[in-house]
């Protein structure tokens, strides 16, 4: 491991702290980046601007029907809607992206790709956890994976809003079965979260760990109060594939 990755993992194992990330960090762009939609009847822009009006109290002067169907011809051209889109989508990151703090996991930690990226090329390790860590510092969310951009819809009714502004990515990234914890700028968003120490059970050794980084990770775990499953990956004689088996403190 690299002497940055090994403070911050050397955190999680001894402190019993996450960083939660915002997507800027991450090697996808089209992470935490989904495209808004105000394509809509005319019908349906007039009510959506009604209904704001009247959600929040906004006075005006003159029928307020008639006010909103003058504005709503004004940005139903094509330069009007892809302007609203682009600053939807400045929005977007300022107030969600920027601030929201984003904790990746995966239910595979034998998956050959996930160590070659996110473990030093097997060298590092993989931290394993409880489901207990999803009470403990973000809601739970389950990644998809799709060929195309789904658009967000801003005039009527989509459900699923949320996932495709959080959680959705190309399918070329499947392999990961990616979850992934998300902590809202209200409930703390990007930075620090602590955990319970009973979350964190266990480590997996890289199949190509060097010798030091194997003390240290036994230094890790006979440090710790509670205690962690250590185990090592270790590479199949029958197929391309890891073999995790356990590994003595």
């Amino acid at each position: 491991m690299s002497n940055g990755s090994e403070k911050f993992v050397e955190r999680t194992v001894l402190n019993d702290e996450l960083y939660m990330a915002t997507s800027s960090s991450f090697n996808d762009p089209f992470d935490l980046n989904p495209v808004f939609s105000f394509e809509g009847s005319k019908e349906e822009q007039i009510e959506d601007y009604i209904r704001l009006h009247e959600k929040f109290g906004v006075q005006c002067d003159g029928d307020l029907r008639e006010i909103a169907t003058a504005l709503v011809e004004e940005r139903l051209s094509a330069d009007a809607i892809e302007n609203t889109e682009a600053t939807m989508g400045i929005a977007h990151r300022l107030a969600v992206a920027d601030v929201t703090g984003v904790y990746c996991l995966t239910t595979e930690p034998d998956n050959l790709l996930m160590w070659a990226h996110y473990a030093d090329n097997h060298k590092g390790i993989c931290l394993e956890f409880s489901n207990q860590i999803a009470l403990e510092v973000g809601v739970p969310m389950k990644v998809a994976y799709s060929h195309l951009r789904t658009p967000i819809r801003m005039y009527g009714a989509q459900e699923n809003s949320l996932e495709l502004s959080l959680c959705t990515k190309s399918s070329h990234w499947a392999y990961e079965e990616e979850w992934r914890l998300i902590r809202p700028q209200y409930d703390g968003g990007k930075g620090v979260a602590v955990f319970r120490p009973a979350c964190l059970t266990g480590i997996i050794i890289g199949a190509l760990a060097s010798p030091e980084t194997i003390d240290l990770v036994q230094c890790w775990a006979r440090t710790r109060k509670e205690p962690l499953r250590l185990s090592r990956a270790v590479l199949s004689k029958r197929e391309f594939a890891l073999e995790l088996r356990p590994f003595p403190r």
